[in-house]
């Protein structure tokens, strides 16, 4: 692929950066202050000293330091930068040392369209808490004709997708996950090297803040491959995980001024659909751009090869990792 050229300066170290305007509804202000800490006072500070630690970082050759890209580490940390810049680093890793999972992700590849296609993921909206609601389908990812790697690709666009819009960093995501359709094959393709890096990708690598995590109708043949990704998981994470014998209950969760026609509410689905992939098809060139970071992959793996998480044995000692409801 040529070299993507994005509006976002992956220069370190720029001559002046652009002032940062907060322009969400006050409800996310209001968020941000009491869950996050952040205030005008305190971005600001915070935004200038992770901007000096990155031009000052020998190991960091090119990063975005633009505030929508930054405030995506600091609001995930609550704004202690030093927690802000090691989640920095440690998401700008993964992308270097698993290229074939996090570069190169173009929605216009025929696989990545073909997923699109089938709607794994739906974007249901903010709900009244301020959180995004995020359905998915896991039925919808083909087994037959995708990989796991594909299916991962895709998953990651979305999580840069999403990552962009503050409202998701301030107000954080609940997702609903829906197994109707699955086959053996769903579950089978998955190695425990991808499923470990799953779970690096949702629990540490990337900043997404969860609030609940509900699994709805997990089929019996599934419930090995969902114990061994847990297991790569930190209990904190795991206990926001919730699963649910039967698909019966799962539009609870969802809010009635946002609930699909499937769940016996009034919202087109497809029409959801349809926008979603437009905002992902929009920021093609933004997710493409991040692409023109760097940093010393050698300098960065031994760094994270001293803290690798526990194995599957060690894990499963600490805790029981699926406890169905």
């Amino acid at each position: 692929m040529a070299p993507f050229f994005t509006q976002y300066s992956v220069e370190k170290n720029p001559p002046a950066y652009e002032e940062y305007s907060f322009e969400l509804p006050e409800l996310y202000r209001q968020i941000a202050k009491e869950e996050l800490r952040e205030d005008d006072t305190v971005r600001e500070s915070s935004l200038i000293e992770m901007r000096q630690w990155i031009a000052n970082n020998p190991h960091i050759r090119k990063c975005r330091t633009d505030a929508k890209f930054l405030l995506r580490f600091l609001r995930f940390q609550k704004f202690s930068v030093p927690m802000a810049c090691e989640a920095l680093e440690r998401y700008l890793s993964i992308r270097e040392l698993h290229p074939t999972w996090f570069k190169q992700l173009d929605c216009n590849d025929k696989s990545m369209k073909e997923i699109l296609e089938y709607d794994p993921f739906t974007y249901l909206g903010q709900d009244s808490a301020g959180r995004m609601v995020m359905l998915i389908r896991f039925g919808r990812f083909h087994a037959e004709n995708h990989t796991a790697l594909q299916d991962s690709r895709y998953t990651v666009m979305l999580m840069e997708t999403i990552l962009e819009w503050e409202e998701v960093q301030i107000g954080g995501c609940q997702v609903l996950i829906e197994y109707e359709g699955c086959t053996v094959s769903s579950f089978e393709k998955w190695s425990s090297s991808e499923l470990k890096l799953v779970m690096d990708l949702c629990s540490c690598s990337y900043p997404l803040r969860y609030g609940e995590i509900h699994a709805f109708g997990l089929p019996k043949f599934g419930v090995p491959a969902a114990e061994t990704l847990l297991t790569f998981g930190n209990p904190k994470m795991r206990d926001k995980i919730k699963c649910h014998s039967s698909v019966t209950g799962l539009e609870k969760y969802i809010e009635p001024t946002m609930k699909p026609k499937e769940y016996g509410g009034a919202v087109d689905l497809s029409q959801l659909n349809q926008a979603f992939r437009k905002r992902i098809e929009e920021q093609r060139e933004i997710t493409l751009g991040l692409d023109q970071m760097e940093i010393d992959v050698e300098h960065y793996a031994s760094v994270w090869e001293e803290k690798e998480p526990l194995s599957v044995e060690e894990a499963s000692v600490v805790f029981n990792p699926l406890n169905i409801e």
